[in-house]
């Protein structure tokens, strides 16, 4: 569901809409199931339990820890394990298959995926032939994608953003879902420009993200994004795809 609509919606009408929301879109990808169990060493009946309420989870956590500064706002992403369950729910939904097609379709080259997550998307375009670089803060999520590609045998390079930083040049750089959990949105959109080659696709979601009770991890952003995309030299070619001139 598109985040300006969602914003339209009364929380009282969110909160009864959102578990049948869930069910009529959201298809659970088995093998990313299987992939839980085994992590977790779960059987099928908890790694489901866990997958349908991680985003309830992640949400009590992050209330519980109460984070205020932007170091324990990263303590919670390297401590909780709920995220990856919340991340695997979230990808079986229809709008992000839908759009995981659509980027398989488009990136190109050399490809970073900036806040990569638990690396499914990063695997995808791997077993595809492309040369993906995965970048996240280290964690319990960079931990599990670390485990995820030497499992499937994908080669991907992985990168500590806080203790390797970005330093290549990009043909097309992903940031799915990620911008609305930074603290400095702004830096990030000129440090994704500075890596781009020229013609290089931004492909990003996101900007207008949903904050609330069930989100409380995101930060609003205070400024135009699409404004300073354009004053960074970037093109918005269609929904969520811009290219560097």
């Amino acid at each position: 569901m598109n985040n300006k609509i969602k914003k339209l919606i009364p929380e009282s009408l969110k909160k009864i809409l959102k578990p049948v929301y869930r069910k009529l879109t959201v298809e659970i990808d088995k093998e990313a199931l299987g992939d839980l169990q085994n992590y977790f060493n779960l059987d099928r009946k908890h790694a489901v339990r866990f997958l349908e309420s991680g985003g309830d989870l992640d949400a009590a956590y992050w209330f519980c820890l109460n984070p205020k500064t932007e170091q324990e706002v990263l303590d919670f992403y390297a401590r909780s394990p709920f995220c990856i369950f919340n991340h695997v729910y979230w990808h079986g939904s229809k709008y992000q298959k839908n759009l995981r097609e659509k980027i398989s379709k488009i990136a190109r080259s050399r490809i970073l995926d900036y806040g990569g997550g638990t690396g499914y998307l990063c695997l995808k375009l791997a077993r595809l032939g492309m040369e993906v670089d995965y970048a996240d803060v280290y964690g319990r999520t960079f931990e599990f994608a670390k485990w995820l590609f030497s499992k499937k045998g994908a080669n991907v390079k992985m990168l500590d953003v806080l203790k390797d930083g970005i330093t290549g040049r990009y043909d097309t750089i992903l940031c799915i879902d990620v911008i609305e959990h930074v603290n400095d949105p702004q830096s990030l959109l000129k440090m994704f420009s500075e890596h781009l080659n020229p013609g290089g696709e931004l492909f990003i979601t996101a900007l207008h993200p949903d904050v609330s009770e069930y989100a409380p991890m995101h930060f609003e952003i205070k400024f135009d994004p699409e404004e300073y995309l354009k004053s960074l030299g970037m093109e918005n070619k269609e929904e969520f795809l811009w290219v560097k001139k």
